[in-house]
């Protein structure tokens, strides 16, 4: 079926806005490294793994972000890595580092920490439920993400980076049980976040994008869909779409949903 932009646009939403980090400088001339963790997950691999099944999305959610305090440090790597956690069938691993404004690894935050980078995988299987709508059967889950925060001693957060996932499985539509394959790829471009102790409610500049491929080896079902988001500061956003429509783009209000009917 025909991915709606309008769940599109909604998802991205969500990623962008409902973030409960305070993005700007801490009152400590040492970062809060679990803080910055937590402000990056909602705008990286969250997204693209509910884009890709709500049931991997619920998944992450459960797990949370790690506690930084429980990753150790590998001087052969210069990354933090986290313990890795399983639910639902899902097993997440995360692993970070520390950045210094001349792009030095970092054993430890300091005064000099000016950016950290994530790498998280999400991999595994989930069994499917009658409530799901997958019937008998499961689904196969692969993704990375590879996000970096730098600006973290600024009020300007600024997020780059890619996450893509991959799911394979069936999906019941009426009576009939058809084979479902799915590549999400998010990538953040210059995004600044939202600087809360500010008031400010969506990203000061900078792009989103999203690319979806579905079914590409049945042409009859097959879908491929390309949107970008370009941020100003306000919640009216230019966005354009890519599809089997053709490209188009508009102008969406995201404080309001009926906005979104622009570009469709």
């Amino acid at each position: 079926m025909p991915r709606s932009p309008i769940l599109l646009c909604t998802v991205i939403l969500a990623a962008t806005a409902c973030s409960d980090s305070s993005t700007g400088p801490t009152t400590s001339n040492i970062p809060d490294v679990a803080a910055l963790l937590a402000e990056m997950s909602p705008a990286t691999v969250s997204t693209v793994v509910s884009l890709a099944s709500p049931l991997a999305g619920a998944a992450l959610e459960a797990v949370g972000t790690p506690d930084p305090a429980t990753c150790p440090y590998s001087s052969s790597t210069g990354f933090f890595t986290c313990p890795s956690t399983t639910s639902s069938g899902l097993t997440f691993t995360e692993m970070f580092r520390l950045i210094d404004a001349a792009g030095n690894t970092q054993a430890k935050a300091d005064g000099g920490t000016s950016a950290i980078e994530s790498k998280t995988t999400v991999k595994g299987t989930l069994t499917s439920t009658p409530s799901s709508g997958l019937v008998n059967n499961s689904y196969t889950v692969d993704g990375s993400s590879d996000q970096t925060l730098s600006g973290i001693r600024t009020d300007k957060h600024t997020l780059n980076g890619t996450s893509t996932m991959h799911v394979s499985g069936k999906v019941q539509i009426g009576s009939a049980l058809v084979p479902d394959e799915e590549t999400v790829t998010q990538t953040a471009t210059n995004l600044v976040l939202p600087n809360t102790k500010a008031g400010q409610k969506w990203p000061q500049s900078g792009t989103l994008a999203l690319d979806l491929s579905e079914n590409p080896n049945d042409p009859l079902v097959a879908e491929v869909l390309h949107m970008q988001m370009t941020f100003d500061g306000t919640s009216v956003v230019n966005v354009t779409i890519t599809d089997f429509l053709g490209t188009r783009s508009c102008k969406v209000d995201l404080a309001s949903s009926s906005g979104f009917q622009a570009c469709l």
